[in-house]
């Protein structure tokens, strides 16, 4: 599958600007907004979190290019601790310097005699331990800030000024963008967290854990390649451990345990509970993104008139996220029903056993995203590409919202 067709297009007309985001992981930042008055940025020492008093550590995680769950990883190993133990309320991109909160149950002794320690890696860091009364939960926050440098920009300052101008006003004056699921969600280098999700919802996990560790794209490093090849034409985990690199932790898990196990079933359910869930939450992301686009092409473009069958929360049309506990009507059941058609699943597959497990209920998710605070911060010449410029933008997101989908109508990475 072609990993465009994962995704929405843009809907904005005005030229969009020549660049690359991501050059390094400091040029996208990204600050967790608890509420209005917290917001956590990486670059600061320290930080006043919210909240009363109580047993569940609280603790603010930097982490400087690195996939959330990795980092997780590594402090369940550091500390000694569960890993299902250790709770956030969403994830980070990989490729950034992000800082976001993290709580923790049953350490407060361990505390308070001396032995937790805060970490400093270069590629993790811990910081503003203090305890609460309430662990965090997936969407506890009001959403994320974002301070982005895009680089290697071929024209003039003046020119990229005019062109992000006429942008901002034309992305202000549509007042919503389209609130698609984005790249990241479904992986970036490999985009196979639904492909993964849908042979969950069908139960066959043998075929799940053999695309996760097996299917392979060119863009990974040989060795990445070489292992997966030899799992997907053997599926016999001794001769791939012989050869998998160090840093596919995830996969080394998974074989390790398939070495012990032959029940698949057994296999995945010892994996991080939040990296569970991930997949099938990918496949519902990714029926979302069909809805999104023939619902914007085909039906209305007014993303704040709902269809029979959506719902309108602050001014903005909600549309079903398809699971076991949907109810459809109307043009959106239509819709619904001819990508689950052509897609050869059905709403009683979201019922099965494992797929109510993995937390398959379904919900509503608004079809619209704004853009807060959008601006222009900087615009100068790039110093890591001599004769090229580089310009600063930063904007805020409600929760579940991508900062892709912002830049990509902002930004052609040519």
């Amino acid at each position: 599958m072609n990993s465009d067709s994962l995704l929405v297009p843009t809907i904005t007309k005005s030229e969009r600007v020549i660049g690359h985001i991501k050059h390094q992981s400091e040029d996208f930042i990204v600050c967790e907004k608890i509420d209005e008055n917290h917001i956590l940025d990486p670059r600061i020492e320290t930080y006043n979190l919210p909240g009363k008093k109580g047993l569940f550590l609280h603790f603010v995680l930097i982490k400087n290019n690195i996939d959330t769950s990795v980092a997780l990883d590594w402090i369940s190993n550091l500390w000694k601790v569960e890993r299902n133990d250790l709770s956030i309320a969403g994830t980070k991109d990989k490729r950034a310097f992000t800082a976001q909160r993290v709580s923790l149950w049953g350490v407060k002794r361990r505390y308070e005699e001396g032995n937790l320690k805060e970490i400093t890696l270069p590629k993790i860091k811990t910081k503003s331990f203090c305890f609460r009364i309430k662990d965090i939960r997936l969407g506890d926050l009001w959403g994320n800030a974002f301070d982005i440098t895009i680089r290697r920009i071929p024209t003039e300052a003046t020119i990229i000024q005019s062109s992000l101008e006429t942008k901002i006003r034309e992305i202000n004056d549509f007042g919503y963008l389209l609130n698609s699921f984005g790249q990241q969600r479904f992986g970036k280098i490999r985009p196979i967290t639904h492909l993964v999700g849908e042979k969950l919802l069908l139960g066959e996990v043998r075929e799940a854990l053999k695309i996760y560790v097996g299917k392979s794209y060119g863009t990974e490093s040989q060795e990445a390649l070489d292992a997966r090849k030899l799992y997907w034409e053997t599926e016999n985990p001794q001769d791939v451990l012989k050869i998998i690199p160090d840093q596919m932790h995830i996969e080394k898990k998974i074989l390790k345990y398939l070495q012990k196990h032959k029940n698949y079933e057994r296999v995945f359910l010892s994996l991080p509970l939040q990296f569970q869930k991930l997949f099938i939450h990918a496949y519902q992301a990714y029926i979302f993104n069909k809805y999104l686009k023939i619902r914007y092409n085909e039906y209305s473009k007014n993303l704040c008139e709902p269809l029979f069958g959506e719902k309108i929360i602050d001014n903005v049309s909600y549309a079903p996220l398809i699971g076991n506990k949907t109810e459809l009507t109307g043009q959106s059941k239509e819709i619904y029903s001819k990508i689950l058609e052509n897609e050869e699943v059905s709403l009683h597959d979201f019922n099965r056993s494992l797929a109510v497990k993995l937390g398959s209920r379904g919900s509503y998710r608004a079809l619209g995203m704004k853009a807060h605070n959008l601006l222009i911060n900087d615009i100068a010449e790039d110093e890591l590409n001599p004769g090229k410029f580089k310009v600063n933008l930063s904007f805020e997101l409600r929760k579940g919202s991508y900062a892709t989908e912002v830049l990509k109508e902002i930004l052609s990475q040519g």
